[in-house]
């Protein structure tokens, strides 16, 4: 088939056996094997704040530069101190030592578009500790994300309770940032139900959502700039609702997400002045053009693909075979044209919407859209980092950034399916998941 064949390689499967590669190189061979070497765990003795030193690892400390082979990283106070090849950098007696040799080394990942909506994460405030600790390593934390948008909480209090308790170092686990999600009236997507997004009436309406959401705690607002509602019918927004919304958000200092939906739902997005396209939008079957493309960059919007996403849906909505190619297909297409002309890619991938948490098959996808090693890594560090004002804190592995980072079992420029290897991931040089656990 034209689906697994010819876009993944991986043999003659259909949509529904790429379900399955969904954890396509977890627990490998050499993944365990590589995580055995690590399996020694902490050495040297030191104290809990003696600091950390990673030692031996390939180091990537940034999209584009070479990596150190035989690295070493020194973190304390939840800050990176040094960075070098092992005769550059002394470790300082008592620091506790992570044997890294054999494993690759890279800044911690950024998550732009999952969710926190199924049921079990609710009364995040009262749940005990472990059982939000277990769930937050299923499905983030054992990815190496340190860093993930919540993008269209229908439970701000309750993810910003999940939040304040990581903050407060009771659950180990990712930073959350968060965007309240609003469609025009009667724009539901019918994907959601039973579930329900605030339906806003007009441009009046919109801004004084966007400034209560915002007081409240979100950090971003989602629109649906078109929403499929059911019977092959698109609700859209209308462009001054739209440009309300941006301009109450920015006006605050906060961005907003799209959800397009159709060719028309990214013509208002781009030209109403959103920051970021949540999604490609293969179901409407339109290439993206140069002029389209052209024109995204022009107003600086980034976009998160979510590749992975539409093989779900096609499964979800049984759509047939031959309509399913052609819409991994124009995936693809649009993601490869949009990074050709050189577009700012996001990495995300709607778990939480999808109970399939891994995101193997999203790196997968991502490389045959054409995509190389170096724009994925982007697209997990320095790009979010950057687009959300964050790049002197985090996205690289350099002195005086957060010691936010991810160890893989092999090396993802060989294989990208090793960015979903994770051995260890670091956050503010704290462990918050080892696999050998």
């Amino acid at each position: 088939m034209f689906l697994a064949v010819v876009l993944l390689g991986v043999g003659a499967f259909g949509v529904g056996a790429l379900m399955a590669q969904g954890r396509l190189g977890d627990a490998s061979k050499a993944g365990m094997a590589a995580a055995g070497m690590a399996a020694g765990g902490l050495a040297g003795g030191g104290s809990a704040d003696a600091g950390l030193a990673l030692v031996g690892a390939t180091v990537y400390t940034s999209p584009s530069a070479a990596p150190i082979l035989g690295g070493v990283v020194l973190v304390r106070d939840g800050k990176i101190t040094a960075v070098g090849d092992a005769r550059s950098v002394t470790i300082p007696k008592g620091m506790r030592v992570l044997d890294c040799k054999g494993l690759v080394l890279t800044a911690g990942f950024w998550n732009s578009h999952l969710h926190f909506i199924e049921p079990k994460w609710q009364h995040a405030d009262s749940l005990p500790a472990s059982v939000l600790k277990a769930r937050l390593d299923e499905m983030i934390n054992r990815y190496g994300f340190t860093h993930v948008f919540e993008l269209a909480t229908l439970d701000l209090k309750n993810v910003l309770a999940l939040r304040a308790r990581i903050e407060a170092g009771q659950v180990g686990g990712p930073a959350i940032l968060v965007a309240a999600p609003m469609v025009p009236a009667g724009g539901n997507p019918f994907y959601v139900k039973p579930l329900r997004i605030p339906e806003i009436a007009n441009a009046q309406e919109a801004t004084a959502y966007v400034n209560e959401q915002i007081r409240s705690g979100a950090d971003a607002i989602k629109i649906w700039s078109s929403s499929p509602i059911g019977n092959g019918v698109v609700k859209t927004m209308p462009m001054d609702m739209a440009k309300a919304v941006v301009v109450a958000a920015h006006r605050l200092g906060k961005p907003v997400f799209a959800h397009p939906s159709s060719d028309s739902g990214v013509a208002i997005a781009v030209e109403s002045g959103v920051d970021m396209l949540a999604h490609t939008e293969p179901f409407d079957g339109v290439a993206w053009t140069p002029e389209i493309t052209g024109n995204m960059l022009a107003h600086k919007v980034a976009l998160t693909p979510t590749l992975k996403l539409w093989t779900y849906e096609i499964m979800r909505q049984h759509v047939p075979a031959a309509d399913s190619l052609v819409i991994m297909a124009m995936a693809l297409k649009q993601l490869g044209a949009y990074a050709k002309a050189g577009g700012e890619v996001l990495f995300g991938t709607d778990v939480g919407y999808m109970a399939d948490y891994s995101p193997t098959l999203e790196y997968v996808l991502m490389s045959k859209a054409g995509l190389s090693f170096e724009a994925i890594l982007g697209a997990l560090t320095t790009a979010p980092a950057k687009r959300y004002g964050k790049a002197g804190e985090t996205g690289r592995i350099a002195v005086g950034t957060v010691a936010d980072l991810v160890v893989l079992a092999g090396d993802p420029k060989t294989d990208v399916k090793n960015f979903s290897e994770v051995v260890y991931t670091i956050r503010k040089g704290k462990i918050i998941y080892s696999r050998k656990n």
